[in-house]
């Protein structure tokens, strides 16, 4: 049956379930208590902890909120709102009585920073007037009445909306140093985890996975995401990441229909613990985990020496990778190691003809150098066979070369991962979609679309410009488009809606890639934009039957196909 437009009605055949590729259902003990390190400056990240939060909001719910349902509280809720009745009637009372607690908070808080910078002033004297006549006729307290001042000072900020507004105003012009107080990193640690702490602070990960479920269509399907934070050097979890592990497989075991988990990956735990990568496989196999999920921010490369094995063994049995790359604020916290300096496989000229040295890394914040880590250009260095041999040299590990069969520089691998399917989670961010579509004067931005292109072409003499100046997006668009199981999720920042026309156009046949571009939410975290319900109408809302079906059904089903589970039903 065709619709109006002439196309195929989606509903017509049997649909594949709905499946949200990106969630998260962790709670607040698995996260490390210094979450705030090389974050928050003066040392506040041992003030304002993961654990203060989390430990505040299960307090409130516990008891404040149980308030509003006592009898005391709803009799002082009547009483509050006949107060508010009575002096809406009387503005002849309210209005006098909000200028004179705005005018004594201005004088109280302010008049010694004026008389100090501005005593000789003429402006000053009618301050000076005005202070002096305030305490004359009895409506501003003498300095002396510290206590009283403070209650006027207290009732305005409680009260009055539009004085509190215009006191910070005045103070934020007045005080420079106000307004890099709390910085915007600052900022943004607090709007994230405030946001997270509404969901993180239940103790059961079924808990919020029934909050999640509730949200999404009856047939959906939700891939779930744990996050091993033990090795990022931000303090101890209170739950370790194994037990988290153990919540999650009870959690599968609870609704095997509705939840696909994915087990992490960390190279340092596979490293430490010899039976972690055992343990992968027993989830992967036994437990019906459906993929392997990494977050190289947290201080490794996604081709780690520890995790290559893993890799290998992901490709032969077509096991999804879903792989963090945004720039975010969860990144490893200790110090930078000298080896980081520079990367491992890539390199840069020297300034001489035919000449060569290690891509050097100049980042110095954390911040700033754990991008080298969520940089998608290392995927290459797994993707494409001559730089995983480049790898192979500079690890220069027997046991490795044996398991890749490696028999020299021009010899081809026994074993490669050119079709190792991985997912990069969050498609590069939505500001790399911004830097996309402003490049329009460089040519290894420009072309994706038609017939023939493959986008960025890697060669290695290019390798440096594309790593400083590309755009994520470009290049996971490039390696979308030369290699065959490589997909991206939308995750998080679909919240910003600038990124639906470009979205729409990937979604076109002859994009190339509207196969594997995957549906997700990033739930919790997505939770200080907006919430999963409001993203998900937002998203219906601008996108068509069709390109809906493709992203949150018919692409999923495809991702999460493995040689040992085969399809998700």
């Amino acid at each position: 049956m065709k619709t109006t437009s002439g196309t195929q009605d989606p509903y017509e055949k049997e649909r594949n379930p709905f499946v949200n590729c990106h969630t998260h259902t962790f709670t607040g003990d698995h996260i490390p208590q210094f979450l705030g390190k090389k974050l928050l400056p003066a040392g506040l990240e041992f003030i304002l902890t993961i654990r203060l939060i989390i430990d505040f909001f299960r307090w409130y719910y516990r008891v404040p909120a149980k308030w509003q349902y006592k009898r005391p509280y709803k009799a002082w809720q009547a009483f509050h709102f006949r107060v508010k009745w009575f002096l809406q009637k009387v503005p002849f009372i309210t209005i006098p009585i909000a200028v004179v607690l705005t005018l004594d908070t201005l004088l109280i808080l302010f008049f010694g920073y004026f008389e100090g910078k501005y005593h000789d002033e003429i402006g000053f004297q009618y301050i000076k007037w005005l202070n002096d006549f305030m305490q004359t006729i009895y409506l501003l307290p003498h300095p002396d009445h510290t206590v009283l001042r403070f209650l006027i000072v207290m009732a305005l900020f409680l009260l009055i909306k539009s004085g509190r507004k215009l006191i910070i105003f005045i103070a934020k012009s007045l005080f420079q140093f106000l307004r890099i107080l709390p910085g915007p990193e600052t900022k943004a640690y607090l709007k994230r985890y405030i946001s997270i702490g509404r969901f993180a602070f239940h103790k059961s990960q079924m808990t919020i996975f029934r909050m999640l479920e509730k949200q999404y269509p009856v047939d959906s399907r939700f891939v779930v995401l744990p996050m091993d934070m033990d090795y990022m050097d931000a303090g101890t979890p209170k739950s370790g990441y194994m037990k988290q592990l153990e919540e999650l497989k009870k959690l599968r075991r609870t609704k095997p229909k509705t939840c696909l988990p994915f087990v992490f990956a960390d190279p340092r735990r596979i490293k430490d613990d010899t039976s972690y990568f055992a343990e992968i496989k027993n989830c992967i196999v036994h437990e019906e985990f459906r993929g392997i999920k990494t977050y190289p921010a947290l201080g490794y490369y996604p081709f780690d020496k520890d995790i290559l094995p893993l890799m290998l063994w992901a490709c032969e049995n077509q096991i999804p990778v879903l792989n963090h790359c945004i720039r975010g604020t969860i990144y490893y916290r200790g110090n930078k190691k000298k080896e980081w300096n520079s990367h491992p496989v890539f390199r840069q000229s020297t300034g001489e003809k035919g000449k060569s040295e290690p891509l050097a890394l100049y980042e110095i914040n954390n911040s700033n150098f754990s991008t080298n880590f969520t940089h998608p250009l290392n995927y290459l260095c797994l993707l494409n066979e001559d730089y995983l041999k480049r790898l192979l040299e500079h690890y220069n590990d027997e046991s490795l070369y044996s398991l890749f069969g490696y028999a020299g520089k021009n010899l081809p691998l026994a074993r490669n991962l050119h079709e190792l399917k991985i997912c990069f989670g969050h498609f590069g961010g939505e500001d790399e979609w911004t830097k996309y579509m402003e490049r329009d004067r460089f040519l290894s931005e420009n072309g994706f679309t038609n017939p023939v292109g493959k986008g960025i072409n890697f060669i290695p003499t290019a390798l440096e410009n594309s790593w400083r100046y590309n755009s994520w997006f470009s290049i996971i668009y490039s390696l979308m488009l030369q290699y065959p199981n490589v997909y991206a999720d939308i995750s998080y920042i679909l919240h910003d809606e600038n990124i639906f026309p470009l979205l729409k156009s990937l979604l076109k046949k002859d994009s190339r890639i509207s196969d594997r571009i995957l549906y997700g939410s990033d739930f919790y975290v997505v939770r200080s934009q907006k919430s999963d319900k409001q993203m998900w109408a937002d998203t219906s809302g601008r996108l068509t039957d069709l390109e809906l079906e493709l992203i949150t059904r018919d692409n999923p089903r495809k991702f999460l196909y493995n040689h040992i589970h085969q399809y998700v039903k």
